[in-house]
């Protein structure tokens, strides 16, 4: 046989060889090598869910809340820029008011809502508590506050208000109980007045948020007008936008319309800084689990590779033997672990999926209300957010099959064959 007889043998030969290898490894048998495979692939999925999961709680917690404070306060808030956190809202004068009317016709606004704030204490027979009082048109009310009625009804009159679960467990009171509200106006000179009102409770609304549930009580509007200065009448005007809509570019265009030096445009989040401050510090602990999960997704499929080639040692010896190069060996494991990842990632999109939707639909994981300010577990995950996922764990765990592969080089020939 000439030498190019002999190159095109051996290079069957070897070929043959490593398509063995791959059946070799693939069908890795049965007993120790089956469940070491399966749990190989475990570990993965149960890394990529709890991944998955992290992302979808916090995206679901985070959504919850902004929905419940936007449904309260709106997208975007214009008040007095003379407010001063946790201070009394200051009223703006009608003068400027006026300007605003035509927010509402600003095309992607939904509702424009203009309400007066005020600081107030509430007396029952049991106690009393310091809220600010929010008046709110009559007929914006089941738009503005109806999903969150928990118990009672709006009826005629202007004499009702509306308090949280929060404020009615503290005062001991329910629907149709009257309560005090006592109101500080300032007279002719300039002195701080009480002014008492009498009021009957028609409904108790809960969002679960304590920020709003523990200071908010709703009354008529027109009750609290005659108790702002003459020249102003309303403290705030909040803004809903459509959904969809660009958020910055809705900004730019309410900035347009609003008067210079004494009103402020607010985001929902500036609006409401604590709360979303609060939000913000959960990004870090789910960072952690993730940072947590994909070590233990790549240490799992070092592991996995390195236990492969050490198992084969006689192998790899065998086909080193025949010629065969050890970047061509290193391919036939990284295959071998590649289908284990792969596999891992569609068990472990499944398993997410699955535990999303019959969250989502039976709602079987409950939670504190006070505590978390919703009754139920929440997931929300974009297919973006998916993708990125997987594709990020893919990489990664390709990246650290690199280290062990680079073990077939240092393994001798010789001992190898013989190694049990």
């Amino acid at each position: 046989m000439d030498s190019t007889g002999l190159d095109v043998f051996l290079g069957f030969r070897l070929n043959w060889s490593l398509f063995i290898a791959r059946k070799f490894l693939s069908g890795t048998g049965k007993g120790k090598s089956r469940r070491f495979f399966s749990l190989s692939v475990v570990s993965v999925a149960l890394s990529i869910s709890v991944i998955l999961l992290s992302i979808a709680t916090l995206q679901g917690f985070k959504g919850e809340i902004e929905r419940k404070v936007t449904d309260l306060h709106g997208d975007f808030i214009i008040d007095s820029g003379l407010n001063t956190e946790n201070g009394e809202p200051k009223p703006i004068p009608d003068s400027l008011f006026s300007k605003l009317e035509d927010i509402s016709k600003i095309n992607g606004v939904k509702m424009a809502v203009a309400s007066s704030s005020k600081a107030c204490i509430v007396k029952s027979n049991e106690d009393l508590e310091g809220l600010i009082a929010k008046g709110i048109p009559k007929e914006k009310f089941t738009a503005y506050m109806g999903k969150y009625i928990k118990n009672g009804k709006l009826r005629a009159g202007s004499n009702w208000c509306v308090i949280s679960t929060t404020t009615a467990n503290r005062l001991k009171l329910d629907t149709g109980d009257r309560i005090t509200i006592v109101f500080f106006v300032l007279d002719d000179l300039g002195n701080s007045r009480p002014r008492a009102r009498r009021l009957t409770i028609n409904a108790i609304y809960e969002t679960g948020v304590d920020q709003i549930d523990g200071q908010m009580i709703l009354l008529d509007q027109m009750m609290l007008l005659p108790l702002q200065p003459s020249d102003a009448k309303y403290s705030q005007m909040e803004i809903w936008v459509d959904s969809g809509e660009d958020l910055e570019k809705m900004r730019s265009q309410l900035l347009k319309e609003l008067p210079t030096g004494y009103v402020r445009l607010n985001t929902l989040q500036e609006h409401n800084r604590l709360i979303f401050d609060w939000l913000s510090i959960l990004n870090t602990n789910v960072l952690i689990i993730l940072v947590l999960m994909a070590l233990v997704a790549i240490f799992g499929m070092s592991t996995t590779l390195l236990i492969l080639i050490i198992e084969r040692t006689p192998l790899i010896g065998l086909l080193s033997a025949m010629g065969a190069k050890f970047g061509e060996i290193g391919k036939v494991f990284l295959s071998q672990a590649m289908g284990i990842s792969i596999l891992g990632l569609f068990i472990g999109n499944l398993l997410a999926f699955g535990l999303i939707w019959g969250q989502n639909t039976f709602k079987w994981i409950h939670l504190n209300q006070e505590v978390y300010f919703i009754p139920y577990v929440k997931f929300e995950i974009s297919t973006t957010e998916v993708i990125l996922v997987d594709i990020s764990a893919m990489l990664l765990i390709f990246l650290s099959l690199w280290l062990p592969a680079r073990y077939i080089k240092k393994i001798d020939i010789i001992k190898a064959i013989n190694f049990k």
